[in-house]
């Protein structure tokens, strides 16, 4: 007996004889993040009605069905078990997920337009920081890309990149890619970058990024560009609108060095007039980015620094036992940190620029506390371990921040919060100069005074 088809929000546990007329829109593995496994494989269908629904291919299962199956691709599926759907992580907003089993049947359907090509549990901007630290939802996004960067190589060998997207209201959110996530998005970029790029990532977590929030992404990441999809085509319309009613009026994406939530570009200075940079009023920080060779470490400080395990300041002595200012209590206990001053140089000029733990271990590619266990027992602070003094000699890009403390005080130790290995000669960097002099009488005699 044939059943007549049924729609994706009609199935039920109550019977596996169900019909489904769907097309495959996303398959990925989900993968154990500890040991690297695959757990199984994730398929989405679409119907007619545009719903939606997670079908879940054990291992033992692969070979069966996955062979069957291409995305974009209109099946006929019979015979499969309803179950309930996954409690975190969801791809989509369904109570229910399907299992095959050995007397499900999948055919080849005709293709008609009456199924929809995708559809996206897509998320406004303003709601990302609301869904920090919740993992019910994986989360989909629609922008206009503003920015992005180059791949990056973490301390853990990992690539990523980030990039910016934009909405309608100038909303802008930022977007970490991780591996293949990150190189998928590069190899859809257009021969012809002289256009806007508009994009629906899928598959995000939410996650804290300084004082605000950014997406990060997962196994079920994908990236679609200027596809031929209705909110894409709204928020083309709705961003042309304010630029003269043409599409041509927006901007490409610009590539950054380093991107910000913000989407705004971070200044490259040489040396020179970073040492004369000037903040301006009403502003505690300036960053800029340096791209400039490490010629050495500073011996005389050491490499590493005893820290609070809470707050990570460097704790003090008081009667014999440590103690937190920022905590403003003993500390039972310490940890350590990266805490490596070197010294820089370009075209320019010279400076020293201090790298903390995290970028610190991005350079060096070995954590602290491997270093720290595989040193002799009477090691000490200033004696700096060769895979430390590996960095020496390395072409990178820093991004500094400068604060009243380095200009006021006349301290040329800039801390570094981002850094990236670059290749070429430090001799053809691309130097941009200050475009504004800002500085005053004073603190020009601050700086002549210093030098003396």
């Amino acid at each position: 007996m044939k059943y007549p088809n049924t729609t994706l929000a009609a199935v039920t546990p109550d019977s596996d004889k169900d019909t489904i007329m769907v097309r495959v829109t996303r398959i990925w593995e989900a993968i154990n993040k500890r040991n690297g496994a695959i757990i199984h494989t994730n398929v989405i269908l679409l119907d007619e009605k545009e719903n939606h629904m997670v079908a879940i291919i054990r291992n033992n299962q692969k070979q069966i069905y996955l062979p069957l199956l291409k995305e974009g691709e209109v099946y006929t599926i019979s015979n499969f078990k309803v179950v309930p759907g996954p409690k975190q992580y969801k791809s989509v907003d369904s109570e229910y997920s399907i299992n095959f089993f050995f007397k499900t049947k999948i055919e080849k359907g005709r293709d008609f337009a009456a199924i929809p090509m995708y559809k996206f549990e897509l998320q406004p901007f303003t709601a990302v920081k609301t869904l920090v630290g919740n993992p019910t939802m994986l989360i989909d996004v629609v922008g206009m890309v503003r920015s992005y960067c180059n791949l990056e190589r973490r301390n853990n060998g990992a690539q990523k990149m980030d990039l910016v997207l934009t909405d309608q209201r100038a909303e802008n959110v930022l977007v970490t890619l991780w591996e293949d996530r990150a190189t998928q998005f590069l190899d859809l970029l257009p021969p012809s970058k002289d256009g806007p790029l508009f994009v629906v990532i899928t598959g995000l977590l939410a996650k804290k990024f300084s004082d605000s929030a950014s997406l990060s992404s997962t196994d079920a990441t994908r990236c679609y560009l200027n596809i031929d999809y209705a909110p894409i085509t709204d928020l083309q319309n709705d961003m042309s609108a304010t630029s003269n009613g043409k599409l041509a009026g927006l901007h490409p994406p610009t590539i950054e060095q380093f991107v910000t939530s913000t989407g705004d570009g971070v200044q490259e200075l040489p040396i020179s007039s970073i040492l004369q940079t000037v903040i301006p009023p009403g502003t505690q920080v300036v960053r800029c980015i340096c791209r400039a060779k490490i010629l050495g470490i500073l011996d005389g400080t050491g490499w590493y620094y005893n820290c609070c395990p809470t707050c990570a300041r460097a704790l003090g002595d008081l009667n014999g036992k440590f103690y937190c200012i920022g905590c403003d209590e003993e500390m039972p206990s310490l940890a350590q940190r990266f805490r490596i001053v070197v010294q820089v140089e370009d075209p320019t000029g010279s400076t020293t620029v201090t790298l903390f733990n995290k970028e610190a271990e991005q350079l060096v590619g070995v954590p602290l506390q491997k270093i720290l266990a595989d040193q002799a027992e009477h090691a000490q602070l200033t004696d700096i371990p060769s895979v430390v003094r590996n960095i020496i000699g390395k072409l990178c890009a820093f991004q500094i921040k400068i604060t009243p403390y380095n200009i006021i005080q006349g301290c040329e130790e800039y801390t570094v919060t981002r850094v990236s290995e670059v290749g070429g000669d430090v001799n053809q960097a691309t130097i941009v100069p200050n475009s504004v002099d800002t500085r005053s009488p004073i603190q020009d005699r601050v700086k002549r005074q210093k030098v003396i």
